[in-house]
């Protein structure tokens, strides 16, 4: 079965938020500045599992197909400022966030806990 998003975000956040954090001043900062990888996580997830490949160039595709055409940071000819100074977290981490995504596709979802009277 597989993970819950929310699960998958936990993952996330638990191993690339503390090496990405230090470097960005806005990172869950308060006001409308959110960080891309979460902001349009469903979509970033559905991205990776349809694409079945080695290649990280080919997550990159499908990142910017699926993501960033309808991200509100990209240019229409999907050129982006956030990406290209390495302010986002989806591009400077996709590796890692590919290898968190696909490790938790593959590993069951922890068993729901039975309630008890």
């Amino acid at each position: 079965m597989l993970r819950r998003l929310d699960e998958i975000a936990d993952l996330i956040h638990a191993r690339i938020c503390p090496i990405c954090a230090p470097r960005a001043e806005a990172c869950e900062a308060p006001g409308p500045r959110r960080c891309v990888l979460f902001e349009l996580f469903p979509l970033v997830v559905q991205a990776i599992l349809a694409t079945e490949s080695r290649d990280l160039a080919d997550y990159q595709r499908a990142v910017r197909e699926n993501v960033c055409a309808v991200c509100a940071d990209a240019a229409l000819d999907l050129t982006c400022q956030l990406r290209e100074q390495l302010h986002c977290a989806l591009d400077r981490y996709l590796a890692e966030v590919v290898e968190v995504v696909r490790q938790a596709a593959e590993q069951p979802a922890p068993a729901a806990r039975a309630v008890s009277d």
